[in-house]
């Protein structure tokens, strides 16, 4: 949402989370989009915020090049997203009213963010227009510029982790029109959900339960220490499997009663039911979460493949990135948003 630079030939998305940073390199050529590197780099448990820096650049490393710009994404409580109602106006008048408009609908001081606006379309009202209106705290990004200036490396855009997701699905996949469509991305702090009617998104909201949730209930109920429990949750042999099953079910349904929730005020707002369902994130390679989701909220909860329609460089083994590619998502949006 946040563009500071250009876009270019070569791009790479640097996707920050709470227990990885992955990494992403595309190029554009004549004949399509090739992703040319990537690098998932686990932070330990005990790690210290001021390591940050010290991952990202193993991780950027580990993708090949030092790149002069990168695209990063942002999230967490400091990123707020409405979608509202506004009267009709123009980009430029929408410019102008925004820090006013903004004030009604976000909790946080103007002083305090760097907002951005798009037009959406036109309101069911005549005479009024949807605008989707985004909000981030200025001193996490103005950190985030000022460390990659120490690193020599230029921002080029900052984008809402769920809209690199959601642009990245609509580069090889199709939305119902007439119903809503759930992208879920079931990371390790917390889970996105954005929904959409076609290529519109609606509703967007963060639930503050992931993968790490999870991981402590496994660790609890077992009495096993978290490297053991990361490695029966992705059902490694060894582990009681049913044991596991059932700590990860209590924190399923407490992430299910939240989506059902959002569900509900979605079609209330917009008088639609939920369409298809698809999944990505690192909790995707967790033995029978999808199954669990999908019995749950009683229909089918699809995996989707972020790679689908990139060309794959061969230098990148198939055996290597197809297990992880759920958790890349967000990483080939950043990247995308910078080519051109």
């Amino acid at each position: 949402m946040v563009k500071i630079g250009s876009a270019s030939e070569k791009s790479v998305g640097l996707d920050i989370g709470s227990y990885s940073i992955k990494a992403v390199s595309l190029e554009k050529s004549s004949d399509g989009k090739t992703l040319s590197a990537f690098s998932i780099k686990n932070i330990p448990p005990d790690a210290k915020s001021y390591e940050t820096q010290r991952f990202i650049e193993e991780a950027l490393k580990e993708i090949g090049f030092h790149p002069e710009e990168i695209n990063l994404s942002i999230s967490g409580p400091d990123v707020i997203v409405r979608f509202i109602d506004l009267p009709k106006m123009t980009k430029e008048q929408l410019a102008n009213a925004l820090a006013f408009e903004a004030e009604k609908y976000i909790p946080f001081s103007i002083k305090e963010v760097v907002l951005d606006s798009i037009i959406l379309g036109d309101a069911e009202e005549a005479g009024r227009m949807k605008v989707l209106l985004a909000a981030a705290k200025r001193e996490p990004i103005a950190h985030l510029v000022k460390m990659f200036e120490g690193m020599d490396i230029i921002v080029n855009i900052m984008d809402i982790a769920s809209f690199a997701m959601f642009n990245v699905f609509l580069e090889s996949n199709t939305f119902a029109e007439d119903k809503g469509n759930v992208l879920l991305d079931l990371g390790h702090s917390e889970t996105d959900i954005l929904i959409s009617i076609g290529e519109m998104p609606c509703f967007m909201r963060q639930v503050q339960i992931g993968g790490k949730d999870v991981i402590k209930a496994i660790c609890r109920n077992m009495s096993i220490p978290i490297e053991k429990a990361n490695e029966y949750i992705l059902g490694h042999e060894g582990g009681n499997k049913e044991a596991v099953k059932q700590a990860a079910a209590s924190i399923l349904d407490d992430l299910i009663k939240e989506v059902q929730l959002s569900f509900g005020y979605f079609e209330n707002r917009y008088n639609k039911g939920i369409s298809d369902i698809y999944c990505s994130g690192g909790m995707v390679r967790q033995e029978g979460v999808l199954d669990h989701l999908g019995e749950r909220l009683a229909t089918e909860v699809k995996k989707w493949d972020p790679l689908k329609g990139l060309k794959i460089s061969e230098n990148i083994s198939a055996e290597k990135i197809k297990p992880v590619s759920c958790q890349l998502a967000v990483g080939i949006g950043l990247a995308l948003r910078g080519i051109k």
